[in-house]
């Protein structure tokens, strides 16, 4: 499983391990194919305790199901869509939501360092 990823049945606690590991602010909640069925940031996280969930709670009953992707790593697509939206993360996707891989705000970094340079 992918370093970002977690499931339905994580508890917020692992999926706040799972976040602060990654550093990067959500988690993708996938099933056990693989296939994405939605997010988790932290802002969902804090609401949820807010009202009154624990830390033990399973993060299925805060899943986001829509969220932004793109369906081909493409990184300019990809730091039009971070700059306008203020993400830190973005999956990409194969047909019926299959994860095929993640661009991480560092990604988009690195990709305009490589533009500074060129």
């Amino acid at each position: 499983m992918n370093k970002h990823c977690v499931l339905k049945t994580y508890t917020i606690k692992e999926t706040i391990d799972k976040i602060d590991a990654s550093k990067d602010r959500v988690a993708l909640v996938v099933n056990d194919v693989n296939v994405i069925i939605g997010v988790v940031s932290q802002g969902d996280i804090i609401r949820a305790l807010s009202a009154g969930k624990n830390i033990y709670s399973r993060v299925e009953g805060i899943i986001q199901p829509g969220f932004l992707y793109l369906n081909e790593r493409n990184m300019e697509k990809a730091y039009t869509i971070f700059r306008k939206k203020k993400i830190t993360l973005l999956p990409v996707v194969k047909e019926n939501f299959k994860l095929e891989s993640v661009i991480t705000l560092t990604d988009i970094y690195d990709y305009l360092g490589g533009k500074v340079s060129e």
